[in-house]
């Protein structure tokens, strides 16, 4: 009785080293999908999927280039842009700054800057869906360089969270925009200098881009800049992001004249780096189901040793080594089955814990996407991690159970 007891503990040990190792997989894996899909998102809240550009910023005719890029049927919005250098000075030391001209009306229909908007630098609570839309209507409508003259405001800047910092300027705050336009004054040439207030905050959760950019309305960098109607390219918004790459590639037999990017080219790096880090992760975690099923040959192994008399007397009226061997195996797989599918049920459930509530709760600017773990449970992820580990289980179970029936009855029950 001790004999058996002491086998179902190991049984039971077998499958929760089983169902751990599934859990952890689960956990670790949807951790890093939703990681990759905040980075995602807080990229195209910054850059569209697919740019037209020129260098030296010779785009011209843009207007006519939209309305020719999207004849094609996978592109879903455009939008001018320009982008400059320029160095902004606040109640601190300056600081270089990207400015990025956007349209205020075209550019939330190809990026996602109005989900990154907001109106103090790291909010402790992010505003809601509904808070969010009404708020970067307000930003981005009071960045319009038209309206601001016509209501004889002070023309409007959204600064990048980590550069507003660095700048030590808040919303409502005055800054100066210097540019390396110069004019010609009668003490000599001179930068061209704007006076600007701060109506906005833009915060992907991506230190690069926070520290360095700062949006502008684009006809007011063409004036500042000294560039009449001419902009650095346009923005395409082709809907599903994993399509960017081949939509780059029919845009480029229709612009001969331009060059044609896209997002995952330009940030190839980074996502292949996250995807190595989820592969060495996963083998990692791979092999603490791997240890778990040892405890399943050790239980098996015991189990034989244990029933070995009554493996001999099966044998003895008739059962074939297949039968023997098909019950020990019945047996591993039945724990492979309890430990997958336990480990599946718990991960999944501490996934939802994690997306439910605030338990993890990280820095403001820290993590792109906002203060909480991101979650995002892949399905294809989750069924790889089922076959692998109920795989293990079952090649485990092989050389106990052919140990079993090639036992000899006649040699067992010799002695007894």
């Amino acid at each position: 009785a001790r004999q058996d007891r002491s086998i179902s503990i190991i049984t039971w040990i077998s499958i929760c080293g089983v169902a751990l190792g599934v859990t952890a997989l689960i956990v670790v894996t949807s951790l890093m999908n939703g990681f990759r899909d905040n980075l995602r998102r807080a990229i195209a809240g910054s850059l569209p999927h697919v740019t037209v550009f020129a260098w030296e910023d010779r785009l011209e005719n843009a207007p006519q280039l939209q309305k020719k890029l999207q004849e094609n049927p996978r592109v879903v919005t455009t939008a001018p842009y320009i982008f400059k250098q320029a160095l902004l000075a606040g109640s601190q030391t300056p600081k270089g700054s990207l400015i990025r001209g956007i349209d205020p009306l075209q550019e939330p229909q190809v990026t996602e800057i109005a989900s990154f908007l907001r109106d103090e630098i790291y909010p402790i609570n992010p505003p809601t869906i509904e808070e969010q839309q009404e708020l970067s209507s307000k930003i981005l409508a009071r960045l319009d360089f038209a309206k601001s003259k016509e209501n004889r405001q002070m023309a409007g800047i959204i600064l990048g969270a980590s550069l507003a910092q660095n700048l030590n300027v808040l919303v409502g705050d005055r800054i100066k925009l210097i540019s390396s336009e110069e004019r010609v004054t009668p003490i000599g040439n001179v930068p061209r200098i704007k006076e600007l207030e701060v109506i906005g905050i833009f915060e992907s959760g991506i230190s690069g881009y926070d520290e360095v950019l700062a949006f502008v309305d684009y006809r007011l960098v063409q004036r500042l800049y000294a560039m009449g109607d001419r902009v650095t390219g346009i923005g395409i918004n082709v809907g599903n992001p994993e399509i960017a790459p081949e939509v780059a590639e029919e845009i480029k037999e229709v612009v001969d004249l331009y060059l044609v990017s896209n997002w995952a080219k330009e940030n190839k790096s980074i996502f292949q780096v996250m995807e190595l880090e989820k592969k060495a992760l996963f083998l990692i975690l791979i092999l603490m189901v791997v240890v778990a099923a040892f405890n399943i040959i050790s239980s098996l192994i015991m189990l034989v040793v244990e029933k070995s008399k009554e493996i001999a007397i099966l044998k003895a009226i008739g059962a074939t080594d297949q039968s023997i061997r098909r019950i020990f195996m019945i047996q591993g797989v039945t724990i492979g089955i309890l430990g997958t599918f336990s480990g599946i049920t718990i991960g999944l459930l501490i996934c939802w814990i994690l997306q439910t509530f605030n338990i993890i709760e990280i820095p403001p600017g820290v993590y792109p996407g906002g203060n909480r773990i991101p979650i995002l449970i892949d399905w294809f992820d989750v069924s790889v991690t089922a076959l692998c580990s109920f795989g293990i289980c079952v090649l485990v179970t092989i050389y106990p159970s052919t140990k079993a029936a090639r036992m000899d009855p006649i040699e067992l029950i010799r002695y007894e």
